[in-house]
């Protein structure tokens, strides 16, 4: 049997990696976890009123960016489950990105 490595694979420049985690906590510690999440670069936590469940986006240049942060978040005190349920790949350089005072979005230059 031979000793198999991961490989890491090379991302390509301007890809963006959008994911949302779903967390559960322990109820009376919820406030302390969201604490140490905003802590985090790639993270920010969605507003959902009425709910235990936090919910969290993460925009990371790699997957293995998303690995890691999700990996922390387990990791965290009073954190009970975190679990990837989106991930979406997007290579729109968001730098480029105009929106109009009508409220569309349109590319760089094309603002009417």
């Amino acid at each position: 049997m031979r000793n198999a490595t991961a490989v890491e694979r090379e991302e390509p420049a301007g890809v963006w990696h959008i994911s949302s985690v779903l967390i559960q906590a322990i109820p009376e510690k919820r406030d302390q976890v969201c604490a140490a999440i905003e802590q985090m670069p790639s993270a920010e936590i969605a507003d959902v009123p009425d709910t235990e469940k936090i919910i969290v986006t993460l925009e990371t240049t790699s997957e293995r960016d998303i690995a890691n942060a999700l990996t922390e978040i387990q990791k965290m005190d009073h954190v009970i489950t975190a679990s990837l349920i989106f991930h979406q790949t997007d290579t729109t350089d968001l730098n480029s990105i105009v929106i109009s005072d009508q409220g569309d979005i349109q590319p760089e230059g094309t603002c009417s």
